[in-house]
């Protein structure tokens, strides 16, 4: 591998809903790749349509290599500061976890689903040495 990279992806609440990115073909939740001096959560904010964001708790850790970069991605569990600027949908906690069943990449298909219905607790570690193999969770997590 020649490099690490970090990237951070989000969970935010909204009552019983929960704010969906559209990222055709695909719809995620709001994050990437944190560049050199960007502030952790300074995409998700942008991203997710708030000036910023208030980690709650950190719900998953997914590491994984891809095109020579490990990769690290944090998820987070968020509340948005200020205004909402209508970026995004707003979808019911089941619709998020369908369209989000859907989503072709699993280092953030495999925890979201997992976290939005119970299935994993919080702070699980994914680890992939092979993303067309299954993970390995941390602790246990039973995948579908």
């Amino acid at each position: 591998m020649t490099g690490h990279q970090l990237a951070v992806g989000a969970v935010l609440r909204r009552g019983k809903d929960v704010l969906l990115i559209s990222d055709p073909p695909d719809w995620a939740l709001p994050g990437g790749a944190v560049e050199a001096g960007e502030p952790l959560l300074g995409k998700v904010g942008k991203e997710a349509g708030y000036a910023s964001v208030l980690a709650e708790r950190l719900v998953w850790v997914a590491r994984y290599p891809a095109g020579g970069i490990e990769y690290e991605m944090l998820g987070f569990e968020v509340t948005g500061v200020g205004p909402h600027d209508g970026s995004g949908a707003w979808v019911p906690i089941e619709e998020a976890v369908e369209r989000l069943s859907q989503m072709w990449f699993a280092p953030i298909r495999e925890p979201a689903v997992a976290f939005l219905t119970g299935r994993a607790r919080v702070a699980t570690l994914w680890t992939w040495t092979d993303l067309n193999e299954p993970p390995v969770t941390h602790p246990h997590v039973a995948l579908r």
